[in-house]
């Protein structure tokens, strides 16, 4: 088997890149980060016709260059890439103007080109006539027809991607004004070259003359000579010519307004009726904000009520493996660590994995139909009042199902002073992790029938942790802005994608590889602190195995620890055991339930009836309940606002450069959840709900 040189999968967001990719390597896909930036990257690989092909994702983008991290990202993958490395690029159909705007910039960098043309299926079903053979002729690229959604036409695409012919490498189309191309010529003579590739040095030697940092380090102006340098710059401080970037970009679009009118016929009714009058609800200050708040209600009402079935699968599957493994093994230390401390601490996130899918699977909708676009729209004049634009609130909601990818999500932010105040305030939004901590918390204390006989209560304490998350991001965000970063908020652009039915296959994927990399981050994890916390609640153990499990643990070093510090958990109105639990969930918050589970010697779950039980009959030397909707209540509000993630701290680190925002973020996160825990408790205290 040969192996080729990689191939660069590059495009619009929305395009149908990641469906493509998931059609082309399946299963045989990993998640990693660029070198030096922590920005997701999915690499995969495909076999055909038994040639082994190598793909890496790169960020969708509408641009290479700039300030958004997004678009410096590709651009400096694409700089750095090996001689025969080649671009698959991604263009929708329907949006050409926008797309080959990235095209003509990837081609000017030399690279080698083959095209794939999405929407196959909209173009006929709207009557779009695209002269396909045209299009070809007149920007010399090989075209490949498609349907991302249903695989129509990835055959063709494979048998193409296997015909290094089909890649092509092309001289720049579009054209400067006769003055600028006079001199442009002048100096490709003068460069001891090829002609094309002297070309290409030029277009790149413009975008360093334009400031743009990430040329300064590329192989192109290593390669460029010096004396050609001082007579562009020179040329450039007489401004004699005019190679701005905006002057760039309008004649790109002269040639590509020109081009599109060739090889497109778009009939009057483009622009179906249905799409207008949804868009007018669904964009409406009033209705708009009503249906998202809506469509969130009916996520958190659904993660109960589809999850219920496969969760108690899931239980009875671990409960019986422990009964097993308890039969099975012979009492003593073992025994305990197999079956309370690995089985037990681990079961505890596998449980609540059906409804961390169904959280993944209900966002990959809203984003795959075009909805998420239309609510970010629609929260940019809210956002603004808050010190940010729209583009913050697609990160911002990200953060539902983990705040490390919305991290990175604000890459696509221009403003410097928009993205660190977004960096800071996205971990205060109700993220996956305290899902299992809700669950716990709400199944124990807030014990009631479904309201109205079908609003389930824990779905309505997980869209009000949604909304107090939320809300206080804006909140801090709007301090942030006014004290620490004063500079005026960017502008919001966004082009509204079409309403699409989201494609299964994509969703399938998105889902799986999420689940995927969450049980093998936050399950590893679970799994040393649960061994770890089993072996300190275990030992020392001077009584007999016949003792008490309370007095085994009280003992231990662990309960030891635990009663030292409880004086200072008392304001909040937690003992040992919640203040155990919250210490060790600082390394990820679902830890909590799996540390409980261990202290308490259950079988584990934030659904488990063995755990809940023994949640609402513990009791304090005074005989009063630990566990009350008061204590409940305040412990809600803690996990709401600390900041319990490393992996989030770290990767706020190394998307900040600097130690100073996590320290921020962790510091201003952690004693706003004392402080509002500690008033919470006394405060109720005081008016007798204890």
């Amino acid at each position: 088997m040969n192996e080729i040189s990689n191939i660069f999968l590059v495009g619009n967001p929305n395009s149908g890149k990641s469906t493509i990719f998931n059609h082309l390597t399946g299963l045989k896909q990993k998640t990693g980060n660029f070198s030096g930036v922590t920005v997701e990257k999915k690499t995969g690989s495909f076999i055909w016709e038994d040639i082994q092909y190598f793909v890496t994702d790169l960020p969708g983008t509408y641009g290479i260059g700039g300030v958004a991290e997004d678009k410096k990202i590709a651009y400096q993958v694409l700089l750095e890439r090996k001689p025969n490395d080649k671009v698959l690029y991604v263009l929708d159909s329907l949006n050409l103007e926008r797309g080959i705007q990235l095209l003509l910039q990837i081609l000017d960098m030399g690279l080698s080109v083959l095209v794939a043309l999405t929407m196959k299926d909209v173009l006929e079903k709207k009557k779009i006539k695209l002269k396909l053979t045209m299009l070809e002729k007149e920007l010399g690229l090989h075209f490949v027809l498609i349907n991302a959604k249903s695989g129509d036409g990835i055959q063709s695409l494979k048998d193409a991607i296997k015909d290094a012919n089909s890649f092509k490498k092309i001289n720049r189309v579009w054209h400067w004004d006769q003055k600028e191309e006079t001199f442009l010529s002048k100096l490709k003579k003068e460069l001891k070259v090829d002609s094309n590739e002297a070309e290409f040095f030029l277009v790149q030697s413009l975008k360093y003359l334009n400031k743009d940092p990430l040329i300064q380090e590329s192989r192109y102006l290593q390669s460029f000579p010096k004396s050609t340098q001082e007579r562009i710059e020179t040329e450039f401080k007489k401004g004699k010519y005019n190679f701005s970037y905006e002057e760039e970009v309008i004649h790109r679009s002269f040639f590509i307004k020109a081009l599109i009118s060739k090889t497109i016929e778009i009939p009057k009714e483009y622009i179906s009726t249905l799409e207008s009058s949804i868009d007018t609800f669904f964009l409406h200050p009033f209705w708009g904000f009503l249906s998202f708040l809506f469509f969130m209600s009916l996520l958190f009402q659904s993660l109960f009520f589809f999850a219920e079935i496969p969760m108690s699968w899931i239980e009875i599957g671990i409960g019986s493996l422990q009964s097993f493994m308890s039969e099975f093994l012979p009492p003593g230390p073992f025994q305990s660590l197999v079956a309370e401390g690995i089985i037990g601490g681990v079961g505890s996130v596998v449980t609540f994995v059906p409804q961390i899918a169904l959280l993944f699977l209900f966002i990959g909708i809203l984003e795959e139909s075009g909805y998420l676009a239309r609510v970010s729209f629609l929260m940019d004049k809210i956002m603004g009042k808050f010190g940010l634009s729209g583009k913050s609130f697609i990160p911002l909601l990200s953060s539902a199902a983990c705040a490390v990818p919305a991290i990175l999500g604000t890459r696509t932010i221009e403003n410097k002073s928009d993205r660190l105040t977004t960096i800071l305030v996205s971990p205060l939004v109700m993220c996956s992790a305290r899902y299992p901590v809700y669950i716990l918390i709400t199944g124990t204390v807030f014990v009631s029938p479904p309201i109205f006989g079908f609003l389930n209560i824990q779905g309505l304490v997980l869209f009000s942790m949604f909304t107090i998350g939320l809300t206080s991001s804006l909140i801090f965000a709007l301090i942030f802005r006014k004290t620490v970063f004063k500079d005026t908020s960017s502008y919001f652009i966004i082009e509204l994608p079409r309403y699409m039915i989201p494609s299964f296959r994509s969703l399938w994927h998105t889902v799986f590889s999420k689940i995927k990399s969450f049980l093998s981050s936050a399950g590893q994890v679970i799994l040393y602190i649960s061994i770890v916390l089993w072996a300190l609640s275990y030992f020392p153990n001077p009584q007999s195995m016949e003792a008490a499990n309370e007095r085994k643990i009280e003992n231990s070093y662990i309960g030891q620890f635990g009663k030292k510090i409880e004086p200072l958990l008392v304001p909040m109105g937690f003992d040992w055991k919640i203040g155990i639990s919250i210490l060790t969930s600082f390394a990820a918050r679902e830890v909590m339930v799996s540390t409980l589970s261990v202290l308490y010697g259950s079988d584990g779950g934030e659904e488990s009836e063995n755990l809940r039980t023994s949640l609402k009959n513990e009791t304090r030397k005074d005989g009063t309940k630990v566990w009350t909707p008061l204590t409940g209540l305040s412990l809600l509000v803690f996990f709401a606002f600390a900041s319990q993630c490393m992996s989030t701290l770290a990767v706020t680190r190394k998307e900040t450069g600097t130690i100073w925002i996590p320290l921020l973020q962790f510091f201003y996160m952690t004693s706003l959840a004392i402080l509002s825990s500690s008033l919470i408790f006394q405060l109720g205290k005081a008016l007798g709900f204890e």
